[in-house]
């Protein structure tokens, strides 16, 4: 309120003073200003407070309307950037795209044979199955690469006709029923509570089951290969016809003759000299125990036992027909 008095004051002033001048003489000073003076004034002031003020929005205004239609401007360059971008995007995602889903029709062992068979390594330091994969394909897009992978083909032929042919063979007969064995244990295993799998006797089932599947592997190995040795695939061959027909005590019986032997072995008496003694020649491998041949030989013919033990728990068969 105070600067409002002393602006009206200085207005006075200057207006007695302009009139003063007009008639020719010295500006007078007026000691009070009269009510009408006083609003005139404050109209002035007001309208020139309104004025500024007008002119402000206008200048705010005309500085939105610029920035608006640079960010049009802007926008519209940014839309077509991202457009052209993403077309780029597209073009190249979908010739990975293309080149992946070639990659992936190939497994993991499909990937590492034909490395194998391009007389490349199968994984190198810190590499990944999608790099092994991009490595694979540049071998293959390279002359060398392309003969050796027809030739591949030509090896894959040939072993899926060796092993239709061998579907029926005695190794495959044999390594079909103590697979099938096993994987039957380790499904019922599974299905167990979680309270039973918990308990002492719960975990040592589980644990004999785990350790009967790394045995029998180099036995499931040989009969791949079919390089089961012919005495021991007799005797594999007699336990599966007798487990199959219910007839544990016999498959027991074979599993006996081969692991132990029905004779025993001459060692010692025989070798005393330096010829060997009749005795030992009258060995024959129907007499020979295998069990004491090697390790692996003696792991995977326990694992045989397991299984025989296993396949006679879920049979329905009669008592007499069992081990007890």
């Amino acid at each position: 309120m105070e600067q409002i008095q002393a602006q009206m004051a200085a207005l006075k002033r200057q207006r007695e003073e302009a009139k003063a001048v007009a008639l020719g003489g010295a500006p007078v000073k007026k000691k009070y200003l009269r009510r009408g003076e006083i609003e005139a004034a404050l109209e002035e002031k007001e309208r020139m407070e309104a004025a500024a003020a007008a002119e402000r929005a206008e200048q705010e205004q005309n500085a939105k309307d610029g920035e608006t239609t640079n960010a049009r401007i802007s926008s519209d360059g940014a839309k077509e950037t991202s457009q052209a971008s993403t077309t780029v995007a597209e073009d190249t995602t979908q010739d990975r795209n293309t080149s992946q889903q070639a990659q992936l029709n190939l497994s993991l062992s499909e990937i590492k044979k034909r490395l194998r068979n391009l007389g490349h390594p199968v994984t190198l330091f810190g590499e990944t199955a999608q790099d092994r994969a991009n490595r694979l394909e540049a071998l293959i897009h390279s002359t060398q690469g392309g003969e050796m992978e027809i030739q591949a083909d030509k090896d894959d032929k040939e072993v899926e006709t060796e092993e239709n042919k061998d579907e029926n063979s005695d190794e495959m007969i044999v390594y079909r029923y103590f697979k099938s064995m096993l994987s039957q244990w380790e499904l019922a295993l599974g299905q167990r509570p979680e309270t039973v799998k918990r308990t002492a006797q719960g975990k040592i089932a589980t644990r004999t089951m785990k350790q009967c599947k790394d045995y029998i592997r180099p036995l499931f190995r040989l009969c791949k290969h079919h390089e089961v040795p012919d005495d021991i695939l007799r005797n594999l061959l007699d336990i599966v016809r007798y487990c199959e027909s219910g007839e544990f005590v016999q498959a027991n019986d074979a599993y006996i003759k081969m692991a132990i032997g029905n004779a025993a072995w001459p060692i010692g008496v025989t070798m005393v000299g330096i010829h060997e003694r009749t005795g030992r020649e009258k060995i024959n491998s129907n007499k020979q125990a295998h069990v004491m041949n090697n390790e692996l030989q003696r792991k995977y013919l326990t694992s045989v036992k397991r299984l025989i033990s296993y396949a006679q728990s879920i049979s329905n068969v009669a008592p007499s027909k069992k081990v007890l």
